[in-house]
């Protein structure tokens, strides 16, 4: 049996001087330095995660290559558990420790400073090593410098702590850290704090180790280590190819082959064998048992918590972070406490009440919602999970430690440590492949993205919750009771608990059915109220600085859409097709539903004639089309066309073009699809994408070039998901019609620009992207564009109009990888000759915006361009020399996919609409008419009675001078002025009417006669 040994002349000299001056003041520093420990060990476990994103722009890695920045560390973290405990033991805590902190630090400092792909790699892999010798090392120091009983207890329980603290504050700070800072920092940050925490070491640990003479256990090392490695390979493996792959069976296989050969090494061959099984105790057994059960259900939680929160309610990292603090807080504040309660009731009754709570919190928190408040369905019983984690983590921890015997305090804390780490792996490699695959499997039936997600996650959580039970009844039934412990004292510990839980239960039922705003909520502080017309709230639109005279701006109006910031809804002003005047005031509003928004409205031609389309439908906060239809309007505002998607296509708010009686238009399509060779789970989804033509009039899909048959995933540029979060590769956003037998399709996604031949399907030419037909001039190339069309005339052989966002890689909730360059309207020249694609102009917004989405550029026929800036809620006009003209500004963080200018003549159906208000002796009446491009003037009748003409029909009304009508007079007159003019009038009268006059005075239309 191993025993420590004593303090003979070489043990004294290398225990500290500060010993001798204060035990309270040393053990405190060594607690502290510990703890620190282990909060950097588990934070790097998950803060990497966030800057995922930001480190594959930076350094160029691909969508497979990215997951090795996590599983280099997970897997030589895991494998060096075991040794790094026995090491401490065979050669000295103080020592091994402060190796393990100068490590961990230099192999961050290395990390951060990174300037390739296999340097990161590399450096990871050795922090992991690092870490792991941290955490066998520091659990190891606690056990054998802190008395057993309630000081041991209390010391373990704040080490404990620091297991559930480092895993909410990982996303809390990543997010800080990544949205404020740089990646760089995510790593940087931890060699001061390392090299700080070493030097304390070094004063305030003392140097135990085993007996000298004693041989190290080396072939069992090895195998135990490289077995570990490879199994968890394995199991990283199957949660991304699938269980059933060579991929993920052929490691698992080779690294239950070198753990058996491990355990025959240690029970024949060992003559000190690294783990002497013969002599672990049955309660170390048991422990380490309940540690990896309810391990393989906490593990899970904080990243499927995570997830949920970005992927479903859209939340920015930075904002799940602040979901997880409070959970934090508990965590800290019960497990400072734990140590105390199993000193009074036990190691059985305080682990049984925690994992009991943490089984209550887990199937709370399956009552997750598609849509809703974070705090109801992720704070609420989060809460009663970080107690039910405090709770479990620090008896269990107790328990592995107090069972183990004399010498072995590095063995134990490398054991459960180990059962953490292998328990928390198979957790989440089996969880997210369930979820994944219940998620998977409903997209690719077509049911919405959002809700598809939300089940998912459902059902691992109830399989975590399941796991945190089992962990309880084998805590009751296999764990020996305490001594010293009444009856009646462990009941008051389990009325506690059932009254904690009951109490949650309660606050969650009450709270049950929250449900999110709809994606068309709006506020109309800061949008227009009419008198005339009090349903309608369009934005307030204004100008920012000067504005050129008339005259420079070309003729037409505005076409806009309101739609909502995906990152800050919601909006300000209705959604809904908008069309503007040169002053910015509304001529035309078409408000949608609440529970829908509105895009990309546009002047097409329709049997013959003008006709306005746009697009109405649902956009989540993921940027998801749960659904969508074009509606088509002639020039009296009447419905002729309304289109929606077949086959489980939806139909995007991206573009349409309508030729002849046909639409073109662009659609999505979820499909489960193995994403293995491209980084993502086996089990995945994937967004297709399609240009489709559809007949107007019956609504029958006429063709679908489908974008997954023509164009490599591989060509992708966007982040591929590890789990059922549909992949968006393609991310069609315009089409182009040239008459002449093809079409230019954009793909956001894959930064390229396709010329496809209508009969064949094959794509002729290929602008941009991994495969360009084209050689780019300078600062001709773009990235992540949008509106990509042949420049005015249409000839594929001249120019090619674009808005290149040159932004982002969209992270989700919120974020995205920083932008390589400013947002810019762009006029390429195509030589078909030489394949050469040079740059003739490009339009910079004066504040160089970065446009996260959308965005367009629109060459107009007196040399001007209008440039939408899509996701920054700007427009603007530029003369022929760049010169800008015009510049308007949505309200709040509202924003609109395309700006143009278009002629339009509008005729509505309605009446003009008339108001009368009367307010300190005076009467206004207001008039508008909606849509009225003809509208030029007002004239107010007015009469005594509420007698009046039988006008009111609209542009058919007649002509004339209409100065007097059914006995009522003309009292006053005004030119138009804005949407709803404000018109003063003599008082004493009882009813009016309003006229509508065009610019050559003529009567257009009429209102019906109201009163005051």
């Amino acid at each position: 049996m191993s025993a420590v040994a004593p303090a003979g002349p070489e043990a004294q000299a290398m225990e500290p001087k500060s010993a001798s001056r204060g035990l309270g003041s040393r053990t405190t520093w060594l607690l502290i330095v510990c703890c620190v420990a282990q909060f950097m060990v588990i934070l790097d476990l998950s803060i990497v995660n966030v800057a995922l994103p930001s480190i594959q722009s930076s350094l160029g890695f691909t969508a497979p290559e990215l997951q090795w920045i996590v599983d280099a560390y997970a897997i030589t973290f895991a494998g060096f558990l075991m040794f790094g405990g026995r090491a401490a033991d065979h050669f000295g805590q103080r020592r091994m420790f402060v190796v393990a902190l100068l490590v961990f630090a230099l192999a961050s400092l290395a990390g951060g400073i990174a300037p390739d792909r296999v340097t990161l790699v590399v450096a990871r892999a050795v922090q992991g090593f690092g870490g792991a010798l941290m955490a066998a090392c520091s659990l190891a120091v606690i056990t054998s410098s802190f008395a057993p009983g309630p000081q041991l207890n209390r010391a373990i329980g704040a080490w404990a702590a620091m297991n559930g603290l480092g895993g909410a504050a990982g996303m809390l700070f990543g997010g800080i850290i990544t949205q404020e800072l740089n990646w760089r920092w995510v790593l940087l940050i931890n060699p001061p704090i390392g090299i700080a925490a070493a030097i304390v070491a070094y004063a305030v640990v003392s140097e135990r180790r085993r007996a000298p003479g004693r041989s190290f256990d080396l072939a069992g090392a090895l195998t135990l280590t490289i077995g570990q490695m490879v199994l968890v390979f394995g199991i990283v493996e199957a949660g991304l190819a699938g269980l059933g792959t060579f991929a993920a069976l052929g490691p698992i296989f080779v690294g239950i082959v070198l753990l058996v050969v491990f355990v025959v090494i240690e029970v024949r061959l060992a003559s000190e064998p690294l783990i002497p099984f013969k002599e672990l105790t049955k309660p170390l057994q048991i422990a380490n048992n309940i540690v990896l059960l309810f391990s393989a259900s906490l593990f899970p939680m904080w990243f499927v918590s995570s997830l949920y929160l970005q992927q479903v309610l859209y939340l920015s990292p930075l904002h799940t972070g602040l979901i997880f603090l409070p959970m934090t807080l508990v965590i800290m504040l019960v497990a400072s406490r734990t140590g105390r309660l199993v000193s009074h009731f036990g190691v059985r009754a305080v682990l049984g009440g925690g994992l009991v709570m943490l089984t209550g919190g887990m199937l709370l928190l399956a009552k997750v919602g598609s849509s809703g408040s974070p705090i109801v369905y992720i704070m609420l019983p989060g809460l009663l999970t970080a107690a039910g984690i405090a709770m479990s983590i620090v008896p269990s921890t107790i328990a592995a430690t107090q069972g183990a015997k004399e010498g072995q305090a590095g063995l134990a804390s490398g054991l459960v440590n180990t059962s953490r780490q292998i328990g928390g792996g198979l957790g989440l490699a089996i969880l997210v492949t369930l979820a994944t695959s219940r998620s998977s499997h409903l997209i690719g039936d077509g049911h919405g993205v959002a809700q598809s997600l939300t089940d998912g996650f459902r059902l691992a959580y109830l399989i975590g919750g399941g796991l945190a039970a089992a962990a309880a009844i084998v805590t009751f039934t296999a764990l020996p009771k305490p001594d010293g412990v009444t009856l009646p004292s462990a009941r008051r510990l389990a009325i506690a608990v059932i009254v904690v839980v009951a109490g949650f239960v309660a606050i969650d039922t009450a709270f049950a059915g929250s449900h999110g705003a709809p994606v068309g909520a709006y506020t109309t502080h800061g949008a227009y109220s009419f008198v005339t017309a009090p349903t309608l709230h369009p934005p307030k639109l204004r100008r920012e600085g000067s504005t050129a005279p008339a005259g420079e701006l070309e003729s037409g109006y505005i076409f806009t859409t309101n739609f909502y910031n995906l990152n800050y809804p919601p909006l300000v002003g209705q959604s809904g097709p908008l069309i503007l005047d040169n002053d910015l005031q509304p001529v035309w509003f078409q408000p949608v539903p609440e529970k829908l928004v509105a895009s990309n409205l546009s002047l097409q031609t329709y049997e013959g004639k003008p006709a306005l389309a746009w697009w109405q439908g649902v956009v989540t906060s993921t940027g998801s089309t749960e659904s969508g239809e074009d509606v088509v309007v002639n020039r009296h505002y009447q419905t002729v066309a309304r289109l929606r998607g077949s086959d489980g296509w939806k139909l995007t708010l991206h573009a349409l073009t309508i030729s002849g009686e046909d639409a073109w238009v662009t659609a999505n399509k979820n499909v489960a699809k193995n994403l293995s060779d491209y980084g993502g789970a086996y089990n995945g989804a994937l967004i297709d994408s399609a240009v489709q033509e559809y007949n107007l009039k019956t609504g029958k899909l006429l063709r679908s070039w489908d974008a997954l048959e023509h164009i490599p995933l591989g060509d992708s540029r966007a982040t591929v998901p590890t789990n059922g979060f549909p992949w968006d590769a393609y991310h069609v956003n315009a089409i182009d019609l040239t008459g002449n037998g093809t079409f230019l399709v954009s793909m956001r996604n894959t930064w390229a620009a396709y010329l496809v031949n209508i009969a064949t399907g094959k794509i002729e030419w290929t602008l941009g992207g991994r495969h360009s037909s084209f050689k780019f001039g300078p600062k001709a190339e773009f990235q992540w564009q949008h509106d990509v069309a042949f420049g005015v005339g249409g000839d594929p052989g001249s120019t090619v109009t674009l808005f290149d966002d040159h932004c982002c890689q969209l992270t989700g909730g919120g974020t995205s990888v920083p932008a390589t360059g400013p947002s810019r309207g762009l006029v390429l020249k195509l030589d078909q000759q030489t394949q050469t694609a040079t740059l003739l102009r490009e339009y910079t917004g004066g504040d160089e915006f970065e446009s996260e989405y959308m965005g367009d550029t629109q060459p107009l026929q007196n040399g001007n361009t209008l440039i939408g800036w899509g996701s920054e809620p700007y427009f603007t006009e530029y003369g022929p020399a760049g010169k800008r003209l015009l510049e308007a500004r949505f309200p709040g963080n509202d924003l609109s996919y395309r700006t143009m200018r278009e002629p339009w003549v509008g005729d509505p159906l309605t009446d003009p609409a008339g108001a009368a208000r009367e307010a300190g002796g005076s009467t206004t009446v207001y008039a508008s008419w909606n849509g009225a491009t003809e509208l030029a003037s007002w004239r107010v009748l007015a009469g005594s009675s509420g007698a009046g003409s039988s006008a009111g029909s609209g542009s058919s009304s007649g002509a004339g001078s209409g100065a007097s009508s059914g006995g009522m007079t003309a009292v006053a007159s005004a030119a138009k002025s804005g949407f709803e003019t404000a018109i003063s009038v003599p008082s004493g009268y009882q009813s009016y009417e309003v006229q509508a006059l065009d610019a050559a005075g003529r009567v257009i239309g009429a209102s019906r006669p109201f009163t005051r």
